[in-house]
Formats: structure tokens, C-alpha cells, sequence
């Protein structure tokens, strides 16, 4: 009879312990799991829209930034001044009437694509940039010989087309894209006159 009376306290002993060791002041657990959830969820919501907004900021900033285009760490920017001690010599250089200014521009070509530029009394300043080998690449990853698939995933779809052309702006200057059976056959940068 003893070891009756001994199991029913030391049951109802383990059950206050149990009642008081997980009590919070809040009796119901299952609110604080889901607020918890919630809680998480809302913040992984708020972390993935930062992460969104800095795309789309990205994106413009991209999107506003003027074209240009690196060889052999000079830069190369429609509309900017021309250094030709930045770039190897020039395998020739021609003048031809401009297209930017009345007078002449002069073009200068290099093994892998010719820089037309004019001068507007205070210096020569780069009018376009013109790929001719198709092992060059833009900054983004685009050569001659690609398809327009390439070119899209590469600056999208905002263009316009003029005839087999493709045509991006930024600010002042544009990426014009020529393709013949949606392939790639033409690369210039050029300033907007």
C-alpha cells in the first residue's frame, strides 16, 4: 500500500515541475511558434525586397551610365576626349567627312576595331567605336557572330529597331547592333548627335 500512496505525489510532483519549468507566462506554446514564424517570414519578405530594389537600382544605374568600351585598360567613351598614347599604335589612320561636326573626322584603326573621332577646336573627342574582329567582346560579354538571343539576355529588350538594326541609348551615346538572320554581324558604339 505504501508504494501506492508514493507514486501518485511524486506523479503529481513531476507534472508541477514540468507545468512550471515550461511556463512562460504565456500557457499557449503554438502562439509563440507561429509568431516566431511569422516573425521570420516577415524578414526574409524584407530581406528579399532590399535585395530586389538593389537589382532594379542596379539596373538603372546600368541603364543611365553612358556606353563605353575597355582595350587594354583604356577606356573608350563616345563623347569623351581621346588619348591615342592610351591604346597601341594605330595600324593606320584615315580622314573621312564628318558625321559629327562640318569638316573632317579621322579614323584610326587597330587590328580588332577603328575609333573614329573629331575635333571640335579644343581636341579630338571619340564620335564612335567600330569592332571588326570577332574575338573582341563588349564589357557585357557581346561579339560578332552572336545571336540576338545573346544580345537580349545580355541588355534586354529595351531597343529600337531600324531595319536590321538594333539600337540601345544611354545618355549621350548608343549601342547599335546589326544582325542578318538574327546573328550578330555588326558592333558600334557611336555619340548622339
Amino acid at each position: 500500500m505504501m508504494k501506492k500512496y508514493m507514486i501518485i505525489p511524486l506523479t503529481a510532483m513531476l507534472a508541477f515541475v514540468l507545468v512550471s519549468c515550461g511556463s512562460t507566462g504565456n500557457t499557449d506554446l503554438s502562439d509563440q511558434v507561429i509568431t516566431r514564424s511569422t516573425d521570420t517570414a516577415e524578414e526574409t519578405e524584407a530581406t528579399q525586397e532590399e535585395a530586389s530594389n538593389e537589382v532594379v537600382e542596379q539596373e538603372v544605374q546600368e541603364e543611365s551610365e553612358p556606353f563605353s568600351f575597355a582595350y587594354e585598360g583604356a577606356v573608350l567613351m563616345p563623347g569623351e576626349a581621346f588619348d591615342a598614347s592610351l591604346l597601341p599604335t594605330a595600324d593606320s589612320t584615315y580622314t573621312t567627312p564628318s558625321c559629327a561636326i562640318e569638316g573632317e573626322d579621322t579614323v584610326y584603326n587597330y587590328t580588332a576595331f577603328e575609333v573614329t573621332v573629331f575635333d571640335d577646336g579644343s581636341g579630338e573627342e571619340i564620335y564612335s567605336i567600330y569592332f571588326i574582329d570577332p574575338n573582341l567582346t563588349t564589357p557585357e560579354g557581346l561579339a560578332l557572330g552572336d545571336s540576338l538571343a545573346r544580345v537580349e539576355e545580355l541588355y534586354g529588350t529595351g531597343y529600337e529597331e531600324d531595319g536590321t538594326a538594333i539600337v540601345y541609348t544611354r545618355g549621350e551615346t548608343r549601342l547599335t547592333v546589326i544582325l542578318q538572320n538574327e546573328m550578330v554581324i555588326s558592333i558600334e558604339y557611336s555619340l548622339v548627335l
